[in-house]
């Protein structure tokens, strides 16, 4: 079987504990754990250069110090709101591009692997028109392009993608997700994709793409990365995997393992738990969910 990473997305910390010795200090005490993926809702790209590069220094640093790799950065739940490179806006896409460079650099900077996340979501309006869909799909590719070939010469190794919960969002289905994956670029990194589990749960499109578990034994070119939450068929809710969520969700760790043992052998998967609580939350309450949710894969894992 494949040699399983668990980790955690920084999520948790946002608004919470931003500070960086602060929530490594928990995916290490509190958490047990020696790899996370950080999120880009802690800082956001765009802001002053000195401030963003100095909180990269202070990440890269802390985590050396407490033997943490920071495997990737991935958007959050800002960036998601945005339609990003598929606005439908050109400036606003162009726009979006910068935004992604400079996530290139954060990560860089930071010592990451590699970035990506959310690529883009089509209007209402263009979603219907075949043919300005098209256009818009076609021009995202290319930027992709581009952005590989910037990452490569920042030193990353991959960018990220993620399968999404809604069928206007790129990569929703196995079928998006594979032109992605086949997206050969010379001199540039490969797209890389980060299944979601909980994503398939809320889509309704009569189609294997609802089901997460067909995702898990599909071919792909790349070893994918694998977001871990709890959720039913009603949204996309980033539940923890408590016992009161495991009664209602549908997602299960033996059966997520059990796909995964038709991975390679060799190779090295991580798996990031994603829960993302309400900002309302208690934070004590926070931590136990947290504990609760690496104690439920620890044990699927036999760790």
């Amino acid at each position: 079987m494949a040699r399983l990473h668990l980790g955690i997305n920084t999520c948790f910390a946002v608004k919470r504990w931003p500070e960086p010795q602060q929530w490594l200090s928990i995916v290490k005490e509190e958490l047990g754990l020696d790899c996370c993926q950080f999120s880009l809702d802690l800082v956001d790209p765009m802001l002053d250069e000195n401030a963003v590069g100095a909180y990269a220094d202070a990440v890269k640093k802390s985590a050396a110090a407490n033997n943490i790799v920071v495997h990737s950065t991935f958007t959050g739940l800002a960036a998601y709101s945005w339609s990003m490179l598929l606005h439908p806006d050109e400036a606003m896409r162009a726009a979006a591009m910068h935004w992604y460079e400079r996530a290139i650099d954060f990560s860089a900077r930071l010592g990451a692997l590699g970035t990506g996340g959310h690529l883009g979501a089509l209007s209402v309006r263009d979603a219907m028109d075949k043919v300005r869909k098209d256009v818009l799909i076609q021009e995202m590719m290319q930027r992709l392009q581009s952005l590989s070939r910037y990452a490569a010469q920042k030193g990353l190794q991959f960018l990220l993608f993620e399968n999404m919960a809604v069928t206007r969002e790129w990569g929703h289905s196995i079928e998006e997700a594979q032109t992605l994956t086949n997206l050969v670029v010379q001199a540039g990194v490969p797209l890389i994709l980060c299944i979601d589990v909980g994503h398939p749960c809320a889509l309704h499109t009569g189609t294997p793409s609802d089901d997460y578990l067909t995702w898990l034994t599909q071919p792909w070119p790349h070893i994918p990365v694998v977001h871990l939450q709890q959720t039913d068929a009603t949204g996309d809710h980033h539940w923890p995997f408590t016992a009161e969520y495991n009664g209602i969700g549908k997602v299960r760790a033996e059966s997520v393992l059990n796909a995964l043992q038709s991975w390679p052998d060799d190779a090295d998967v991580y798996l990031f738990l994603e829960p993302i609580h309400p900002f309302e939350a208690n934070d004590a309450l926070v931590l136990r969910d947290l504990r609760a949710s690496v104690q439920y894969w620890q044990k699927a894992m036999h760790v």
